[in-house]
C-alpha cells in the first residue's frame, strides 16, 4: 500500500527542487543517501510544508559548509551516517542541536575527515536536548569545567581544638598531651551533601532550561562524554573557584551556613565545606566535539 502511494509522488522532482544552484557538492554527497531514502518516509514528511522548509534551510547551511571547504576531497555520504541525519533534518529548527547533526554529515562529505565520524555518535545526538549541544558548545575549547560541592561536616569533638595549638614554639608536657588528645581523638565524621555539581553553566550559556541543569550534566556523563576528576585541581582554575563559591552560590551558600547556625543540639558539631573538583571531557567526548561541535579547520 504504502509502495503504491509513494509510486504516485514524483520524488526525483522533489528532490531536485531541494538543491538551488550552488549546492551541486551537496546534491554529490548525498546523491546515495537519498536514493536510499526512497525506502523510508522522506518523500512524505517532505510533502508537509514545514518539514519541507525546515530540511531545506538545514541543507542550505549544509551546502555552505561544504563550499567553505575547498581543499578537501568530496566523498559520498555513507549510508549508515547520512540516513539517519538527512530524517532528523526535516524537523530541527535553526539551533545548535540542528547544527550538530549539519557538523557531523559534513564531516561524513570528506575523505579527510570522515575517519572523524563514529557510528556511535548518531546514538548519542539522539539523547542531546537542545540546552545540551549548547552546553557543547560554549565548552568546546575548554580543557575542563571547574565546579564545586557543599558539604556539611556533621563530627564529634569529645577534645576541643587548644588555643596553643597553632602556636609555634615550646610546649609544655600538659599541653603536648591537649594537643595529641584533641589530633587522636575519634571525631565520628560524617559529610553530607549539601548542593553538588555547581558549574555556573546556568549563568553563563543561555539555556532554555537553566532549571534543568543537573539533569543535563547527568546525562552527558551517562553518554560517556564527560567524566569527573575530584582528587586534583588545577592552579589557572582558584579564580574560577572563587567565583563559584562567593559569587555564583553566594545565596546558596548562605542559606546552608544558616541552617547550621540554626542547629541548636550538643551532640554534634556542624560545619560547612567546600570541596573543588572539576569536569573533564573522556576521549569519547573529545572525538565527538571534533566530530560533531567544532568546524573543520
Amino acid at each position: 500500500m504504502l509502495e503504491k502511494y509513494l509510486g504516485n509522488i514524483p520524488i526525483k522532482d522533489l528532490y531536485k527542487d531541494l538543491f538551488k544552484p550552488g549546492m551541486k557538492k551537496a546534491g554529490e554527497a548525498l546523491e546515495t543517501v537519498l536514493d536510499g531514502a526512497n525506502l523510508i518516509l522522506l518523500p512524505l514528511k517532505l510533502i508537509n510544508s514545514k518539514s519541507k522548509i525546515y530540511f531545506e534551510k538545514n541543507l542550505e547551511k549544509y551546502s555552505d559548509k561544504l563550499n567553505k571547504n575547498t581543499e578537501l576531497t568530496p566523498t559520498q555520504v555513507p549510508q549508515y551516517v547520512g540516513l539517519p541525519i538527512i530524517d532528523k533534518l526535516t524537523y530541527l529548527d535553526q539551533n545548535e542541536l540542528a547544527e550538530t547533526f549539519i557538523n557531523l554529515l559534513t564531516k561524513a562529505s570528506f575523505d579527510e575527515t570522515l575517519k572523524l565520524v563514529h557510528p556511535s555518535y548518531i546514538s548519542i545526538l539522539n539523547n542531546l536536548s537542545a540546552d545540551e549541544a549548547k552546553i557543547l558548545f560554549h565548552f568546546k575549547n575548554s580543557k575542563r569545567i571547574p565546579f564545586i560541592d557543599f558539604y556539611i561536616h556533621r563530627y564529634v569533638e569529645k577534645f576541643e581544638k587548644p588555643n596553643f595549638h597553632d602556636n609555634k614554639g615550646t610546649k609544655t608536657k600538659e599541653q603536648l598531651k591537649q594537643m595529641i588528645d584533641y589530633s587522636t581523638q575519634n571525631k565520628e565524621d560524617v559529610y553530607l551533601k549539601a548542593a553538588w555539581n555547581l558549574t555556573g553553566i546556568e549563568n553563563s550559556v543561555s539555556l532554555i532550561f537553566p532549571e534543568n541543569i543537573d539533569i543535563y550534566i547527568e546525562n552527558l556523563e551517562q553518554n560517556g562524554l564527560i567524566s569527573y576528576e575530584r582528587e586534583t585541581l588545577n592552579k589557572y582554575d582558584l579564580e574560577v573557584y572563587d567565583k563559584l563559591e562567593n559569587v555564583d552560590y553566594k545565596n546558596q551558600k548562605g542559606k546552608i551556613e544558616k541552617e547550621i547556625s540554626d542547629y541548636k543540639g550538643d551532640e554534634f558539631k556542624l560545619e560547612l565545606n567546600t570541596r573543588k573538583a572539576y569536569i573533564e571531557f573522556t576521549t569519547l567526548g573529545k572525538g565527538f566535539i571534533d566530530a560533531c561541535i567544532k568546524e573543520i579547520e
